[in-house]
């Protein structure tokens, strides 16, 4: 009984600090022009320059359909720009435009302000600590997920 007393208060805890995270999130990125979804997007792109449509979907845990309507609109806003990949025409290449670079470094910007306020207070240690067990709960939720896919 006390650990599914636990498991609701981590759950709780967990779900509050998403929808303070999401929603701060909304009107920080909003500030400089892009909706839910683009800065994940954005900040992918920078680490994976080029990257196929299909597996930037993936990374970023996005539906095809999704993607597609995200691309799109940063695609009009002159953010990314698509190439037919040369070697298969099947696959389309998504790169960042000097903008869209230029926007990431904002993007970034926010996320590590996001990162100090939700931080404020903690001891260089205490941050190690939370990113260790929030690690460790990753880990032992990704063991149960594997199973299920099994």
């Amino acid at each position: 009984m006390n650990d599914l007393k636990e498991s609701r208060t981590l759950q709780q805890a967990l779900r509050r600090i998403n929808k303070c995270q999401r929603n701060i999130g909304a009107q920080s990125f909003s500030q400089i022009g892009l909706s839910s979804g683009q800065p994940k997007v954005i900040q992918f792109l920078n680490r994976y320059e080029g990257c196929s449509q299909k597996d930037l979907a993936k990374l970023c845990h996005i539906q095809p359909a999704t993607m597609t309507s995200l691309l799109n609109h940063l695609e009009k806003d002159e953010l990314i720009y698509r190439v037919i990949n040369k070697d298969d025409r099947r696959i389309t290449n998504v790169f960042l435009t000097p903008k869209g670079k230029k926007l990431q470094k904002q993007v970034d910007e926010k996320l590590d302000y996001m990162n100090d306020q939700a931080l404020q207070g903690f001891t260089e240690l205490e941050k190690e600590q939370l990113n260790s067990y929030l690690d460790r709960i990753y880990q032992n939720l990704k063991v149960e997920e594997l199973k299920g896919d099994a």
